[in-house]
């Protein structure tokens, strides 16, 4: 939140207010291909109606545009936004719903 305070414009979070969407920890193991075709273990920590997070073993590209297979082989396109250590996270490019995954 933007305000105006003696001359100058303050920013300050409203009580109770997040921007982030809940999310819902999953825990699920799945394998993300990356725009290079390769393949790697990551887990699915956890999803929001605005995208996932995940471990991994190696640091995607931020920006990528990648795959993510889960259980029976269903696919999901989506693209990496961060990564830091051994965490990442991104957005899906399609709906899904937790039954998906």
């Amino acid at each position: 939140m933007l305000g105006y305070g003696g001359g100058a414009f303050e920013m300050a979070r409203v009580h109770g207010f997040s921007k982030r969407a809940p999310r819902v920890d999953l825990r699920r193991p799945a394998i993300m291909i990356d725009s290079d075709g390769q393949e790697s273990d990551v887990i699915i920590l956890d999803v929001s109606s605005g995208g996932f997070r995940l471990e991994v073993a190696e640091s995607p590209r931020i920006a990528e545009f990648v795959t993510l297979r889960v259980e029976h082989g269903v696919e999901f396109s989506a693209q990496i936004r961060w990564a830091l250590g051994d965490q990442a996270g991104g957005v899906f490019l399609t709906p899904v719903t937790l039954e998906d995954l």
